[in-house]
């Protein structure tokens, strides 16, 4: 990363990922992995705005943009015409910040240089008895079961999103805001699963497609997928 410039929104959005990645998958910064993984699990729109201080979801969407098409040479796009597309995207007058979505399927591969000045970086600054810091903050707004959900096996789905913060929730896969004060299972928006199901019997929070609880082994249904077909 040049020092004689200032640093951008995507140097950020890089620097971030590379951060995040160190921390909790270290393996993927050597290997590929898919675009979506990159805006829906590791550095997701709701979990780095207040990091990189973005103020709205476009700004969030054209630096994921940028570094797909290859801005700065910090990451590689697979296949070659996904890449050549989001470059044009990115070069476009008025460009269309969401067009990665599209290319969800292609792998992207980061740069060994510049995840080594990155982390060199950060060693070289940090202090040194520093303790260990989180890479992302736990953004997400907590969630609450319906009443009328507790005690039935079957009823694992809807929860109340709790909008008593400084608005209602946003969807952690777009970033949309959803409807306050409702149940809200999936994102009215794009159609992802914002919602956990969790055990009647003992309120053991649930992955999708288990059969019984982990902690008490009630039975219950399994959950939909994350997203629909």
């Amino acid at each position: 990363m040049a020092l004689d410039r200032a640093v951008d929104d995507l140097d950020r959005l890089f620097r971030h990922l590379v951060f995040t990645l160190a921390e909790q998958r270290p393996a993927q910064l050597t290997t590929p992995f898919q675009v979506s993984e990159l805006y829906q699990e590791i550095i997701p729109y709701r979990a780095c705005r207040a990091a990189l201080r973005f103020d709205t979801n476009e700004d969030y969407e054209m630096a994921v943009l940028r570094l797909l098409a290859g801005g700065r040479g910090y990451a590689l796009l697979e296949p070659p015409e996904a890449r050549d597309a989001l470059a044009v995207e990115a070069d476009a007058l008025s460009p269309f910040p969401g067009a990665f979505r599209d290319y969800a399927a292609a792998r992207v591969s980061l740069s060994a240089a510049a995840v080594r000045a990155v982390l060199e970086g950060r060693a070289s600054y940090a202090p040194a008895a520093a303790p260990r810091q989180q890479a992302i903050p736990d953004l997400e707004a907590p969630r609450m079961p319906l009443p009328s959900d507790r005690g039935s096996p079957s009823a694992g789905l809807p929860y109340l999103l709790d909008s008593s913060g400084d608005g209602p929730p946003d969807c952690p896969h777009c970033g949309r805001t959803l409807p306050g004060h409702r149940a809200v299972v999936f994102c009215p928006f794009c159609g992802a699963t914002v919602s956990a199901a969790r055990c009647p019997k003992c309120d053991t929070e649930l992955e999708r497609g288990w059969m019984f609880c982990i902690t008490c082994r009630h039975p219950v249904s399994p959950t939909s997928p994350a997203h629909p077909s």
